[in-house]
């Protein structure tokens, strides 16, 4: 019942996303790797350039070229945003997609987040992102700048805000 919940939400709900996600999936579905991670499918796309993951509903696209760990908890914080999705629905793309693309990719964001060392999860769709990835999937993340930077910019656990 819960699967059933979830596909109709994002379907009905997230629909444009949703739409614009199965296009996507559909162009790449057989030139690329897929699987499933909880109730997403992953497409693993090959690219020149540096790119990482990106969401769109149930659809999640991550970089093929990366494994391990960096690929475990990229699962899990784009999946934080397949959850965002089914919340936010038709605004997902203005509250969520848009203020992501431009913190990731606007040059002069880039270079303030690096001279600042400030965590690119410190903007609050990123950080609500790994907050409900890990909480909805089940799974922990494991890379140290997850562990020590993904929750807004700041520590996972009490001990490491110690240290």
């Amino acid at each position: 019942m819960k699967k059933f919940l979830f596909y109709l939400l994002q379907f009905t709900w997230g629909l444009p996303q949703n739409l614009v996600g199965l296009i996507a999936f559909l162009v790449m579905r057989k030139t690329c790797r897929h699987d499933r991670f909880h109730n997403a499918f992953v497409t693993y796309v090959q690219t020149d350039k540096p790119f990482g993951g990106v969401s769109l509903g149930i659809f999640i696209f991550v970089n093929a070229d990366r494994t391990g760990e960096w690929l475990h908890d990229t699962r899990i914080h784009e999946y934080g945003h397949t959850i965002q999705s089914i919340v936010l629905g038709p605004i997902w793309p203005f509250v969520i997609a848009l203020p992501s693309v431009i913190w990731c990719n606007f040059p002069p964001l880039c270079r303030y987040r690096k001279e600042k060392d400030i965590s690119y999860y410190a903007l609050y769709c990123e950080g609500w992102a790994n907050l409900w990835g890990s909480r909805f999937s089940g799974e922990s993340f494991v890379t140290d700048e997850m562990l020590h930077r993904g929750r807004f910019g700041k520590p996972w656990k009490q001990q490491d805000k110690e240290q």
